[in-house]
């Protein structure tokens, strides 16, 4: 269990950092980047979901997954300053 939600939380993290770039792209009207990024966070998004949903404890993963999103939205926000 320990090892999903290790993997769980640093899907979760890359995941928000790639929307909030996606976001910060968006608003600086880069079409190229803002696409490609919103490509590779659907994918992941949908893949964590897909795994969570299977997986019979999914009250952990969920709350550890927003934790980590939360966490790579702030670092990603953070950054862009």
């Amino acid at each position: 269990m320990l090892s999903k939600i290790i993997i769980v939380f640093f899907v979760g993290l890359i995941e928000t950092f790639l929307y909030a770039g996606y976001i910060i792209a968006i608003t600086k009207k880069q079409v190229i980047a803002s696409s490609l990024l919103m490509f590779i966070y659907m994918c992941i998004y949908l893949i964590i979901i897909s795994y969570i949903i299977k997986d019979v404890n999914t009250i952990p993963l969920l709350i550890i997954y927003s934790l980590s999103c939360g966490i790579g939205n702030f670092l990603r926000v953070r950054n862009e300053k």
